[in-house]
């Protein structure tokens, strides 16, 4: 069914006007400051979204649905993900493709693509992570950029799991990437620091509360100089996942003096959460890596945001449930990762928008606009263009709700954010000319989502804010 959204009042990174929209064929057809139902089709829909902000639809760059990890699999299946991120007012997410060494990257891929798009009711594409470096790997590169596919992930630690590259490897990578304008993501940690720490911790117990001090802001940092030295010397574009510190931040201001090209994003728990939750009973709910930091790191990032420093919010969605994170207490074995997609929007305009911190044109930059273009998937996704895909917000500034346990559609049975008084909801969600959520119901189909091929990252474009 076509839809004509009337009444609201349309938000981009550019500006806010009123205007209504018209969704024909999954696609925009028309945004004009009024648009009269008469002529229009008996069969097209009225959305009457008076009082409501008319988004393009939201994407989450950071989530990890069904992942298998650590002899296990994460509590939010393909089908739960998509459910859950709809309600949040997100209609695409990236989310990625592991590297299974003993096959082409293009295997790990295809095998992860096929897997999503039986399952999924929102549109994803992917990143693909590479964790290891060969002869092979250049042109198994260029077979994931066929695919659509055009950006990678590494880690700068975990190399007792063999996802660390070492020096020369990553050399090579990198200029691999370079050649064939593809984004490098990176995980930033120091592995050497860490493992350090590790031994001087000595007999000690592993306590939720040593996750931070065993791996540090300082691990952070040092981790995204010598990225950020690595690919200014090679003349190429980084990209920090997962942004946690105050420390981290500094340096990348550092290195974009030096004329580095080096991008950012941060999450709504490095914004909002802090290490004192580590110490109650329950910490392992609140584990993750990075570890949460200090309130100061949680102002400076707040602070990156509104200055245009961090330029994208995602959220590394990954949850285990309520059983799985409290099996084990020891920081080495407790399951890593938290639930995110869903309470991302509430959360930023909360603290956000309402705290004078950013408008709401830089709130739809930053969940929306940025990721579509720093991915290479705009203006099909991240618009509202005409002929894009209609993927839309519509959202409740006024409204004043609690998010709790009980509230949240994650199957981890929790959320971190329990409790927490926020202001907005996302009230319908749209993706490509099709409601998934109404108010309390959802229609998503199971299958239904589509993966999105990307083009070259924005940074290699300039485009991004």
């Amino acid at each position: 069914m076509d839809l004509c959204i009337k009444n609201g009042t349309i938000v981009t990174s550019e500006h806010t006007q009123r205007s209504d929209v018209l969704i024909s064929g999954g696609k925009i057809s028309q945004v004009s400051e009024t648009i009269d139902p008469s002529l229009l089709d008996d069969q097209v829909r009225i959305i009457d979204a008076s009082g409501l902000l008319v988004f393009p639809g939201l994407i989450d760059a950071h989530t990890h649905y069904h992942l298998v990890s650590r002899g296990t699999v994460t509590a939010d299946s393909f089908q739960e993900g998509s459910r859950l991120a709809a309600f949040g007012g997100v209609s695409t997410v990236i989310d990625f493709a592991d590297h299974d060494k003993t096959r082409p990257l293009i295997d790990s891929l295809t095998d992860r693509s096929a897997a999503m798009a039986a399952e999924m009711a929102i549109d994803f594409t992917l990143h693909q992570g590479v964790y290891g470096m060969s002869e092979q790997i250049p042109e198994q590169l260029k077979a994931v950029r066929e695919a659509g596919v055009h950006t990678i992930k590494i880690f700068t630690t975990y190399r007792n799991v063999g996802y660390l590259i070492e020096t020369d490897g990553l050399r090579a990578l990198f200029t691999a990437c370079r050649d064939l304008e593809l984004m490098v993501t990176v995980h930033a940690e120091d592995d050497e620091l860490i493992e350090e720490l590790l031994l001087k911790h000595g007999d000690q117990p592993f306590t939720p509360a040593a996750h931070a001090l065993l791996r540090p802001a300082e691990a952070e940092e040092r981790a995204i100089r010598y990225i950020g030295g690595l690919a200014g010397e090679l003349g190429m574009p980084v990209y920090i996942v997962h942004l946690s510190s105050e420390a981290g931040l500094k340096a990348i201001g550092e290195l974009r003096v030096k004329g580095v090209q080096i991008s950012t994003e941060t999450t709504p728990h490095y914004l909002q959460l802090t290490k004192e939750l580590l110490d109650r009973e329950d910490a392992p709910l609140y584990i993750m890596t990075p570890p949460l930091r200090s309130a100061q790191d949680n102002r400076a990032l707040w602070k990156g945001v509104s200055q245009g420093a961090i330029s994208i919010i995602a959220t590394d969605h990954c949850t285990f449930t309520h059983e799985q994170k409290l099996s084990s207490h020891d920081c080495r074995t407790i399951y890593p990762g938290i639930p995110g997609t869903e309470e991302m929007l509430p959360l930023i305009h909360t603290f956000g928008v309402e705290k004078g911190l950013i408008s709401m044109e830089k709130l739809v930059a930053l969940l929306s606009v940025n990721p579509a273009k720093m991915f290479g998937i705009y203006p099909q996704k991240g618009s509202l263009i005409k002929g894009t895909d209609a993927d839309i917000t519509l959202f409740d500034p006024s409204i004043r709700w609690t998010i709790t346990n009980a509230s949240q559609h994650t199957a981890a049975g929790y959320t971190p954010y329990d409790g927490t008084e926020v202001k907005g909801k996302a009230v319908m969600t749209i993706r490509r000319g099709e409601i998934l959520t109404e108010g309390d119901t959802y229609h998503g189909v199971p299958g239904s989502g589509r993966f999105v091929r990307a083009g070259r990252p924005g940074i290699y474009h300039r485009h991004t804010r």
